[in-house]
């Protein structure tokens, strides 16, 4: 069992303390949920935890344009422009350019090519690929699709850089590859209960760690998503 010195944070007050003081170091996490939960939020925060401790990060996108994505995390954390400028927090706009190489959806082998190219040269440690769901397996068969992700999977961790996936989940009953492939599964949910909208988090899985898998409270702050280590039907 690792030990709460080799963990690394979440950068996302409240959560650190539900998973034994944060991630195992150089794993693959999926961070999934509905439209709208706040998925890349919670993507930018570990991203930027990384950048105040002086390490070189990276948001990989495959669809949305980072400078956006920036703009929208600026009300929450206004110095992350000064990690943007000075080559802490490294934007990649991979969309374009593999949708220019080929005319077919990227595949996991196109973008874990560029993604190792990019950790290597810049020495990444923290990496945010968003969305998982913008790559695609050309064959059909589940077997080989699973095999082919499992390769993606464990190329990542090879890298050493601790990786979130993040990835669209509509139908929360229905699990993928992805879900039985890496090391953690954290849930982000938002519902209506009694008449309010609720957001919640869960940590549906997280190997080498103990972890409440009941969902907890989650909001969004001035300063970003904060976790309460309580139920989130208790009246707020």
């Amino acid at each position: 069992m690792q030990t709460q010195q080799e963990r690394i944070s979440t950068g996302v007050k409240g959560l650190d303390e539900l998973i034994e003081g944060g991630l195992i170091p150089g794993r693959v996490y999926l961070i999934t949920g509905p439209p709208g939960s706040g998925k890349t939020t919670f993507g930018m925060q570990f991203l930027l935890e990384g950048a105040r401790r002086g390490e070189k990060v990276a948001y990989i996108s495959l669809i949305h344009k980072p400078e956006e994505v920036v703009r929208d995390m600026v009300r929450f954390d206004p110095s992350v422009y000064v990690y943007v400028n000075n080559w802490r927090l490294i934007l990649y706009d991979l969309g374009p350019i593999l949708w220019r190489e080929s005319t077919k959806v990227p595949t996991w082998r196109s973008v874990l090519s560029r993604i190792r190219e990019i950790t290597e040269n810049e020495k990444i440690t923290r990496l945010v690929i968003d969305p998982l769901t913008a790559i695609d397996f050309p064959l059909q068969d589940p077997v080989e699709k699973r095999v082919e992700l499992a390769k993606f999977v464990r190329s990542l961790e090879n890298l050493g850089v601790t990786t979130y996936l993040i990835a669209e989940m509509v139908e929360l009953d229905k699990y993928s590859e992805e879900h039985y492939l890496v090391s953690g599964i954290i849930m982000l949910h938002y519902f209506m209960h009694e008449g309010r909208m609720i957001r919640a988090i869960q940590i549906f899985k997280m190997r080498g760690t103990k972890h409440d898998p009941n969902l907890k409270l989650l909001k969004f702050t001035d300063q970003g998503l904060v976790v309460y280590n309580k139920s989130p039907f208790e009246v707020v």
